[in-house]
This record gives C-alpha cells, sequence and structure tokens, in this order.
C-alpha cells in the first residue's frame, strides 16, 4: 500500500513539474504541423504555453529544410523587358560615336507565394496553405556598349521580405549579369549570357547563390505589316551554392513576344516563356513565365514601359506575379 501511495505521489509530482502535454510545452518536432507552427508562430506557442517566451527565430529555420531549388528570388523570375523588346535598333535614332549605346533602368516590385512542396518530406507545414511568402524591391541598372558585337550588362539590387509561417525577415539580392552577343543581320543575333546572382537574409533556408552560363540566340520579324513577333531561346548551365545542395542542372527556356504597334508611340508587347528543365535538382521541371508590356515612344531616344508578369504551373510557386516600370536611354 505505501508503494502505491508513493507512485501516486510521484506521477502528480512529475505532472505539476513537467505540466500537462496537451496544454502547456506543446513542443512538437518540425516533423509534424504542430512542431512546425510551434517555430514560426508565436502567437500559437503562445496559446499551447501560456507564460513561455517564444524563443525562435528565422536562424531556425535550417537549410536542410528544402527540398532542392525553386526558381523565384535567384533564379531569375524577371520581366523579359530588355530581352524581348526591339532587338533592333531604332532606326531614325542616330547612332553616336561613344561606346556608351543604351542606358537601362528597371523598378520592379515582385511577390510569390510557396507552398509545403518548398520542403522535404520530413517538415509537416500543413498548418498553413502557403507557408513561405517573398516581397522583392529593386532595381536593375543595364547598360549597352559597343556596336556589333556590343556587350550589355546588368546589375540588379533588390531588397527582399521572407515570411515563413508568422516568422519574417528582410535580405538583400544582388548579382551581376554579361552578355555579349553579335547581331548576324537586322533579324537575327546570338550571344552567351554569364550571370551570377546571390541571396542572403537571416533565414539559413534562403541563403543561395547561383552562377549561370548559357547560349542564347534572338530572332525579330519586319514591322512592315504593323505587327511583328520577336523570339528567344536560351540553353543554360546552373550553377547553385547553398547549404544543400550544389549540384548543377540544364535549363532550357523558349520565349515568344508579339508586337502590336497601336501608335507611332505605343506598342503593345504580350509575352509568354516556356522553361523546362530535366534533372532533379528543381522542385519542378515545367513551368510557364507570361505576361504584357506597354512601351511608349519606343522609336524615340527615351522609351519607357510598363508591365506585369506572372508564373503557372508550377507544382511549389502557388502565386507569383512582377511589377515593373523601365525606362532606356538609345544614343
Amino acid at each position: 500500500m505505501k508503494v502505491f501511495n508513493s507512485l501516486i505521489l510521484i506521477l502528480i509530482f512529475t505532472k505539476g513539474v513537467l505540466g500537462n502535454p496537451g496544454v502547456g510545452n506543446n513542443h512538437g518536432a518540425p516533423g509534424d504541423a504542430d512542431g512546425f507552427r510551434q517555430i514560426t508562430s508565436p502567437s500559437y506557442h503562445a496559446s499551447q504555453n501560456p507564460g513561455e517566451p517564444f524563443h525562435h527565430g528565422p536562424g531556425d529555420i535550417k537549410a536542410g529544410w528544402r527540398k532542392g531549388l525553386t526558381p523565384g528570388y535567384y533564379l531569375g523570375f524577371r520581366a523579359l523587358a530588355d530581352e524581348m523588346r526591339d532587338l533592333r535598333r531604332p532606326s531614325d535614332i542616330p547612332v553616336t560615336d561613344g561606346f556608351l549605346k543604351t542606358l537601362y533602368v528597371d523598378f520592379h516590385f515582385m511577390n510569390q507565394e510557396f507552398n509545403g512542396g518548398f520542403f522535404t518530406e520530413n517538415v509537416d507545414s500543413s498548418a498553413y496553405d502557403e507557408p513561405i511568402e517573398n516581397d522583392l524591391y529593386g532595381f536593375t541598372l543595364g547598360f549597352g556598349l559597343g556596336d556589333n558585337p556590343n556587350l550589355q550588362v546588368r546589375i540588379p539590387i533588390s531588397a527582399s521580405r521572407f515570411e515563413v509561417g508568422d516568422l519574417e525577415d528582410t535580405g538583400i539580392s544582388s548579382g551581376i549579369e554579361l552578355f555579349p552577343n553579335f547581331r548576324i543581320n537586322d533579324y537575327v543575333a546570338w550571344g552567351v549570357n554569364i550571370a551570377y546572382i546571390e541571396s542572403k537574409s537571416d533565414f539559413p533556408i534562403f541563403d543561395e547563390s547561383m552562377a549561370s552560363v548559357s547560349f542564347e540566340a534572338m530572332a525579330e520579324s519586319s514591322t512592315a505589316y504593323g505587327m511583328n513577333w520577336s523570339g528567344r531561346l536560351s540553353i543554360g548551365h546552373y550553377y547553385p551554392s547553398n547549404d544543400t545542395n550544389d549540384q548543377s542542372f540544364w535549363l532550357y527556356r523558349g520565349a515568344m513576344a508579339l508586337h502590336y504597334h497601336l501608335h507611332n508611340n505605343f506598342t503593345l508587347l504580350p509575352f509568354l516563356r516556356l522553361n523546362y528543365s530535366n534533372g532533379d535538382v528543381l522542385t519542378d521541371e515545367l513551368w510557364v513565365e507570361y505576361g504584357s508590356e506597354f512601351i511608349f515612344m519606343p522609336n524615340a531616344p527615351w522609351n519607357f514601359s510598363l508591365g506585369i508578369a506572372g508564373v503557372g504551373g508550377h507544382d511549389v510557386i502557388e502565386e507569383g506575379m512582377e511589377f515593373y516600370f523601365s525606362t532606356k536611354k538609345n544614343f
């Protein structure tokens, strides 16, 4: 009897010290939905563990939680603005004798939401429909140097805001892109694109650098009929670097745009780009990017454009949208 009473006292004492697992101290592992929400939601942690401080932060979202590479904040989910715009220089604009031929500035805002497929199967984020969201605010500065061949240089600099559950943090994404290219004639050109971009924040899962080398060919039809088309084909090898994945992959991209010349000073430019990779590195092997751009003063030394672009058909990117304002000066 004394042994029985002692066991009861031990159980009561243990419950008082450790608490009721159904009410307080409900610390699950990231492998279950409650555990993921405990780490990423201060309000949920407080409701389950009243009076206990919330000690988690972006640093707890480990790089190893990510399944693979997801295009977006580093792979260049980016408007086709200068890529699909006039391959030819407007014929009525005199060409300067200087080395600088064009100046290009693009201001953009991008938003993407990712579903739980962003994570490995060991992380259950089902407590959230879209557990990850990324906003990116930035600009790209570009130059066109030389005549033919010429060199296009782009320098993207962006501030990013990442959210995982209810945790959020800011970061930065920046890089450089070099595109030496040669115009065969007024309608066809080709070149080699060399790029490097890096994303950094307090979330280890988002720290990423990406180097790439790709061959690109461009073509554009005549404008004699008031409407023409342009196309761009890219075959590239990409070299990611992060804490969990450094396996390179091939990416194939084909884009098409229509140029509706509504007026001498206004052009409507809808475009579509198909992306395909046959490797196992990316979280999805096939997706599309699409959008439309409205160009003001396309035949003037200065032209301006407003655009909207989106991404679709991706298994992990639930929503993706970009708005941008661009300006280009021909010297």
